[in-house]
């Protein structure tokens, strides 16, 4: 069993047993700021959500003289991507510049 899987079920063990987190602590010989680091770096790592590096994003088949020339790839911070060729991507460059101004 690794590290994190045997804190996720002394955490699980610990929300059932309805006692203090310093009582279910001080019971079992674990250091209170231990089991405080694992429950907080569990429930953010829940929070992320498994997302594809790549997700399509069709805007049509693009057409006209740029047509496959034009890409633009948007990645956030969550490595989540965006990615337009040609003719959507220039309605999305156009789209842009137009709000900024």
């Amino acid at each position: 069993m690794t590290k994190q899987a045997d804190w996720k079920k002394r955490i699980a063990q610990w929300e059932r047993s309805g006692q203090s987190q310093r009582a279910f602590c001080a019971n079992r010989t674990l250091a209170l700021s231990t089991f405080q680091w694992w429950r907080r770096k569990l429930r953010h790592s829940g929070d992320r959500q498994t997302a594809p590096a790549f997700l399509p994003f069709d805007l049509g088949t693009p057409t006209g003289a740029g047509a496959g020339v034009a890409v633009i790839e948007v990645e956030l911070r969550s490595r989540t991507r965006v990615r337009l060729e040609g003719e959507a991507a220039l309605r999305a460059v156009d789209a842009v510049v137009a709000r900024i101004r």
